[in-house]
């Protein structure tokens, strides 16, 4: 079997998602093995957690308890020494077989990759996941535990045929590059949804429910807040369940969207960020994007 893939995940459960499925395109396209990296997932902004091991996803989870993993890590003296070492001296990565994402978007040479690649950065592509799907992983993973809270969603879902708003705030509080979504994208956005015929209820996702419902406008108080109290990656499952989507500038929603039949109805926000880079290949085609003017 060619030399496997590894991955170094990093970020939130959106992108940690991102993260593994570019490897699992990668690793599909040599018919090898996947290896995830989790030693740098709680580092950053945010500590989000390892919430992707809740899914039950394929592939070989490097243990970040290790030696390894801890000289490594980026509070470290030697892993800071290391990744000044590979930032400032490019060259580096070929012997070591590192390939770092260009960008914040789509990456049209990460297939092109050899059998023993490591991963590393941002992979935000709807074609990469589309790829991975295609090979044979999973659209929408499975959880690891059971979840009676994500039993009942789905229900309700489907009785209900909701709408799922998602309001990201916490962090992106802190950085003015990214920009917090207001009335001015979120009533549109939701009644673009309304004029394609979803009537059902508005369920609110974020992760500050009570602040959120004012970035609503005229929906605010049609808005059920919808919270499990077994994590993120429940609520994410559960936004995947909605008969159509208004999805933040937030990977986790993106997520929550792309989880859901293919077909159904998304709205996403463009520019993504307010101020910062742009993300081309992150939103697939088939998805409606409003500005917020």
């Amino acid at each position: 079997m060619p030399r496997p893939i590894t991955v170094r995940l990093i970020g939130g459960l959106g992108n940690q998602l991102f993260g593994y499925y570019a490897g699992a395109a990668l690793a599909a396209r040599h018919h090898t093995t996947l290896r995830l990296d989790t030693a740098w997932t709680r580092h950053g902004i945010t500590d989000h957690g390892i919430e992707i091991v809740t899914f039950d996803l394929p592939g070989e989870w490097l243990p970040n308890d290790s030696l390894r993993a801890k000289l490594a890590a980026p509070g470290t003296l030697p892993g800071r020494a290391v990744a000044k070492a590979l930032r400032d001296i490019p060259a580096l990565r070929t012997p070591l077989r590192i390939h770092q994402a260009p960008g914040v978007g789509h990456d049209p040479t990460l297939l092109d990759q050899p059998p023993g690649t490591r991963l590393r950065g941002y992979f935000q592509s709807w074609q990469i996941v589309e790829y991975a799907v295609a090979s044979g992983y999973p659209r929408r993973p499975r959880l690891k535990a059971p979840s009676a809270w994500l039993d009942t969603a789905i229900h309700r879902a489907r009785q209900e045929q909701p709408v799922a708003v998602h309001v990201r705030r916490g962090d992106y509080a802190k950085v003015d590059e990214f920009g917090l979504l207001g009335p001015a994208y979120y009533e549109p956005a939701i009644a673009h949804l309304r004029d394609q015929g979803l009537t059902g209820p508005i369920w609110l996702f974020s992760d500050e429910p009570a602040l959120a419902r004012s970035a609503l406008g005229q929906y605010a108080e049609q808005a059920e807040a919808i919270s499990s109290p077994d994590g993120p990656a429940t609520e994410m499952l559960a936004m995947s369940y909605a008969a159509g989507n208004v999805i933040a500038n937030s990977t986790f929603s993106w997520w929550g969207a792309w989880m859901g039949a293919p077909g159904r109805p998304v709205v996403a926000p463009d520019p993504w960020f307010v101020a910062g880079p742009s993300i081309d290949g992150l939103i697939p085609p088939t998805w409606v994007t409003l500005s917020e003017s």
